[in-house]
């Protein structure tokens, strides 16, 4: 018996569900203990979804759903890790760990397979939507990079934390939303 059709069920519950409480901290007072309780939940879930993701991929290796599963970890590792990184310039332990220097190359390196499969023919899903993805995980991976190495340079500010909290949650989320919407949501016409 393949595990495949039981990951696959679990990962559709936990992508049904983050698209539900993943609402919440979008539209609760930002700080407040239910913006913290449901977007702790929106992450738990969110991991559940993308451990389900990977494991299916190495099961059944696919391009896109490689990059999609990257770009789609990236994002939620960063936008939750840089709530401990809020003020850099104030305190030490505020500056990336090894740990968020391991996930950051590593996803951004599965960019690196990616885009060597699209470009010689050995991919498998949508190229396009591939590269688009890498293109994500390199621009994210970047950016990161650069905060890791100059935590206090340009554009750091005090608050600064609050729009890549915002912008990496965000992202999170609409992976959630797009995944969903091309899944469950084909009786409507195409844009």
């Amino acid at each position: 018996m393949s595990i495949y059709p039981l990951l696959l069920a679990v990962h559709i519950a936990a992508g049904l569900g983050t698209v539900v409480i993943g609402a919440a901290p979008v539209l609760t007072r930002k700080g407040s203990r239910l913006h913290r309780l449901t977007g702790r939940a929106f992450a738990v879930l969110m991991a559940i979804l993308l451990a389900c993701a990977w494991a299916m991929t190495a099961l059944k290796m696919n391009s896109y759903l490689l990059a999609l599963s990257a770009s789609a970890t990236l994002t939620l590792f960063s936008g939750l890790r840089v709530l401990g990184r809020k003020r850099p310039d104030l305190r030490r332990t505020d500056r990336a760990t090894a740990l968020d220097w391991v996930v950051t190359l590593a996803l951004a390196s599965v960019g690196l397979i990616i885009l060597a499969l699209v470009l010689t023919g050995r991919s498998s899903g949508p190229a396009v939507l591939s590269i688009t993805l890498v293109y994500a995980a390199f621009s994210m991976g970047g950016w990161d990079a650069w905060r890791f190495l100059r935590p206090t340079d340009w554009p750091f500010s005090p608050e600064l934390w609050r729009y890549e909290h915002l912008w990496k949650m965000l992202g999170a989320y609409s992976a959630v939303l797009s995944a969903f919407s091309g899944n469950f949501l084909r009786f409507l016409p195409p844009p």
